[in-house]
């Protein structure tokens, strides 16, 4: 898949969750590289708008940034972009007390599950959250084996997964490579517990 396909189906599935949720679906907004004004990031949210350079995002492959995959672990992809910006979309509309992107709702939810980060994108609360909740929306069950009680958390607050196969289905396109660093991490957690 190309970005802009990867785009297409990554709005899509936005659509599908909010819908199957009962939230509104944000608009997303596509800049053209040219029109892009930030050399270090791909996307943003600001209250109830995506804004998103879709060339300026990861591809699917298989190392460093470019292990991204769509449902993997990281996905830095234009599909996972949106889903990570659905998150900071989510917890504005979930938080009483509310920041330029994200609000209280995600800062109590890591509080509470005190489980780590999914990827080393992370500087705060709310990029912990937006990067949980990614997962949640394209590979769930993978989220749940990986980070269940964050798993727990958003379910209890309402929120169904529609992706909702088992994980190793969800990478089944996957590089051989990404499916097996997946099922090491898994395999990691199981035999941990």
């Amino acid at each position: 898949m190309d970005k802009a396909q990867l785009l297409g189906t990554g709005a899509e599935l936005a659509r599908t969750f909010c819908d199957a949720n009962g939230l509104p679906l944000p608009p997303i907004e596509v800049y053209e590289a040219s029109r892009w004004r930030f050399a270090s990031t791909c996307a943003y949210y600001r209250p109830q708008r995506i804004h998103i350079a879709p060339t300026k995002c990861a591809h699917i492959g298989t190392g460093g940034m470019a292990w991204s995959y769509p449902g993997y672990i990281i996905d830095r992809t234009p599909y996972g972009v949106i889903q990570h910006e659905l998150g900071h979309h989510v917890d504005y509309l979930m938080s009483g007390a509310k920041g330029s992107y994200g609000g209280d709702f995600s800062v109590a939810m890591r509080r509470d599950v005190r489980e780590p980060k999914i990827t080393n994108y992370c500087p705060n609360d709310w990029e912990w959250f937006a990067e949980i909740f990614r997962l949640f929306v394209t590979n769930s069950d993978l989220l749940r084996l990986l980070r269940p009680r964050a798993y727990d958390a958003i379910v209890t607050a309402g929120f169904m997964p529609v992706v909702a196969r088992p994980w190793q289905e969800v990478l089944r396109a996957a590089p051989l490579r990404t499916q097996e660093q997946a099922a090491k991490r898994v395999d990691g957690i199981v035999n941990s517990a």
